[in-house]
């Protein structure tokens, strides 16, 4: 009973901060001591929804499965990401700080070229998947990339 009368205000929400916290955490961290495991490697802070260029370099040079209706998964490499920097025309609504353009490659990306853009499902194995507009962009040298814009 002393504990709870001399419990401030700023300490019980200390305390649910702390508990909401720990409740947040993966149950096989928790099970193995904090210890990284193959499940709790799925959660990043990059997210489709919000990743930052910075965020998101730490991907360059990792595959992307992108699947088609008509032409089943595709494997693409991230090459190079771009911050599209609005400034303060960016609508202040937006849920991410600022615009990310990505640009994937591969041998297997003709049938991505054929379509010329359109909404495909991209997941990565750390990310996860959303459902994104993909579109083939030509390279200054010849060739296409495939972009990838973020808003």
């Amino acid at each position: 009973m002393e504990l709870l009368r001399n419990l401030t205000r700023r300490g019980a929400l200390a305390s649910k901060v702390a508990f909401l916290g720990f409740a947040a955490l993966p149950k096989t961290a928790m099970a193995h001591g904090g210890a990284p495991t193959v499940e709790t490697s799925a959660v990043l802070p990059a997210r489709w929804t919000t990743a930052t260029a910075d965020e998101l370099a730490a991907f360059v040079g990792d595959r992307f499965r992108v699947r088609t209706k008509d032409h089943g998964t595709i494997v693409l490499k991230l090459v190079a990401l771009e911050t599209l920097d609005s400034g303060p025309a960016r609508p202040a609504g937006l849920p991410r700080r600022e615009g990310v353009t990505a640009l994937f490659e591969s041998p297997d990306m003709g049938p991505l070229i054929a379509d010329t853009s359109g909404v495909y499902r991209v997941s990565h194995s750390r990310i996860g998947s959303a459902d994104l507009f993909l579109s083939a962009i030509p390279r200054r040298d010849g060739g296409t990339y495939i972009e990838l814009v973020l808003n």
